[in-house]
């Protein structure tokens, strides 16, 4: 029997999982919708948000394993922003200070416009379903299921939209397979 599977973010100190699937905005505050916005960079550079740690979460047991969780854009989103992710085993409170220590978020740069910071090893969200997870961990108890994916969105000078929470954002699919 197939398992019940909700995308859940964690935030806090417990942390504490919350329905992702009605919405998840990108901001710098440590909850599901922030209104603290990440600011768009006035030269050169990248601006990035809080990280957001989302996880698949079993709500109704099943008989079954998943394995092969995937992260995609359904749209590519707007010219200057990109979503980043990273495979991460265990949950460190956003602790609202940047760079590269657990719970930081990116340090603000000045590369590129778009470039992937290298510590750690980020990648780019795109449209194609990117595989951050492939343990296969029975779906029997009501609880996160594999890792989490750590991610964030990075802001551009290449950004043109408004700022604060009128710019949308595509939404983030996260698949899998179930066996």
């Amino acid at each position: 029997m197939a398992a019940t599977v909700q995308a859940q973010l964690a935030t806090g100190a417990g942390p504490t999982l919350t329905n992702a699937e009605t919405g998840l905005t990108f901001n710098r505050a440590d909850t599901l919708a922030g209104t603290t916005p990440i600011p768009i960079p006035t030269a050169t550079g990248n601006k990035y948000s809080y990280l957001k740690y989302l996880a698949l979460v079993v709500t109704g047991t099943g008989t079954t394993t998943i394995s092969n969780r995937r992260i995609s854009w359904a749209t590519t989103p707007a010219t200057g922003l990109q979503g980043l992710w990273f495979n991460q085993a265990t949950y460190t409170q956003n602790s609202g200070t940047q760079g590269t220590a657990a719970g930081n978020y990116p340090a603000d740069d000045t590369a590129a416009n778009g470039t992937v910071p290298a510590t750690p090893a980020w990648a780019a969200i795109s449209t194609t379903p990117t595989q951050w997870d492939n343990t296969s961990v029975s779906t029997a108890s009501t609880a996160r299921n594999g890792n989490y994916v750590q991610c964030c969105l990075q802001v551009s000078n290449a950004f043109v939209g408004g700022a604060g929470s009128a710019t949308t954002v595509a939404t983030i699919n996260l698949q899998y397979d179930e066996a």
